[in-house]
């Protein structure tokens, strides 16, 4: 099976994960279009920035979520127009009624609070970083690694100050939009003050370029030949190749680079789980045992494996933390094909 030149849609037939299972892998085209000038969310967010630098500053980390919580309140949400099959989903990690989802998105306040309060006075959270072991071999081994980093709400600073903590060099791979908002004014001036948080621990950033995709992931491979680390936040928002994964009785897409990246490199793939215990307010950095990827008898079965076994990694944390996964809601129902 091939993936240049493939269908729209390609249906593999994935082993180890029951019989009969299929999942689906799709090439896209990105639509051309012009970016906003200014869009409704940079107008929320900027009304939401005061409340964000006023709470960093002035209310303790541990009344984070609450004082997040009650945003969320003011606000209306709803899981009942999802399919049975992602609610059923839903409910067997706990996730039973809309107060589930709030506790979800206010999950996405506190990480715009972390980043405030990093900007405007340091943040130093209390941060475990587990499986020190498997970034040590890959290092030593010469070939770097990628960080597959799951899309869970504390990822994306926390991560990075557990790595620069311990001393790894981790260059992020993201796509032009990378921040708050999509929009021109918020490209220039609302997504820098997340960037310029996150560079303080990130070795550097690798911008996908979408007229000359190759190039981006020519420097992700530069990287890894010189024993960097190179890390990608799991999501379908960015790359060509999407692959659909199953999660319960839902699917979940994801884009395809970080395999793909690793597989070419000769890297190592590395999980990576990020969430904090609410007992005692310590996040966990989680770097996992490498995904196979040596196993798959070609390139679309290589893909659709590392997804489905990426997936399947996220259970235990799901169970864990699942009020911190930020892709409840992109969950579809799975129909075998």
């Amino acid at each position: 099976m091939r993936i240049g030149g493939c269908s729209p849609a390609i249906a593999s037939t994935a082993r180890g994960w029951g019989p009969g299972l299929e999942f689906s892998i799709r090439k896209r085209k990105r639509a051309s279009g012009t970016r906003k000038i200014f869009a409704p969310e940079d107008f929320k967010f900027l009304l939401q920035l005061p409340a964000f630098a006023i709470v960093s500053c002035l209310v303790p980390e541990r009344g984070w979520a609450a004082v997040c919580r009650s945003m969320e309140r003011l606000g209306s949400a709803s899981f009942a127009a999802q399919d049975s099959r992602v609610l059923q989903t839903l409910r067997s990690f706990g996730l039973a009624g809309d107060d589930d989802l709030r506790r979800v998105r206010a999950t996405r306040h506190e990480h715009h609070i972390q980043i405030m309060r990093e900007r405007l006075g340091g943040w130093n959270p209390a941060i475990a970083l587990q499986g020190i072991e498997h970034l040590e071999a890959a290092q030593n081994a010469g070939h770097g690694a990628v960080l597959w980093i799951a899309h869970f709400s504390f990822n994306a600073l926390a991560a990075k100050i557990a790595f620069a903590r311990a001393g790894f060099e981790v260059f992020h791979v993201s796509r032009p939009e990378h921040g708050f908002t999509k929009s021109r004014f918020g490209i220039r001036f609302l997504n820098p003050i997340r960037i310029g948080a996150e560079l303080r621990y990130a070795a550097g950033r690798v911008v996908i370029d979408r007229a000359d995709p190759a190039a981006s992931m020519n420097e992700a491979r530069r990287l890894l030949r010189a024993n960097k680390f190179v890390s990608i936040t799991a999501g379908a928002w960015e790359g060509e190749v999407l692959v659909t994964a199953r999660i319960g009785e839902s699917g979940i897409e994801v884009a395809s680079g970080a395999p793909r990246l690793a597989k070419i490199a000769g890297a190592p793939l590395l999980p990576v789980f990020v969430g904090r215990d609410d007992s005692t307010g310590q996040l966990h950095v989680v770097v996992e045992r490498p995904i196979d990827l040596a196993r798959h008898r070609d390139k679309a079965d290589m893909i659709q494996g590392a997804a489905q076994e990426f997936a399947d990694r996220h259970l235990p944390y799901l169970q864990s933390w699942p009020h911190q996964w930020r892709d409840w809601e992109k969950l579809t129902a799975f129909i075998p094909r």
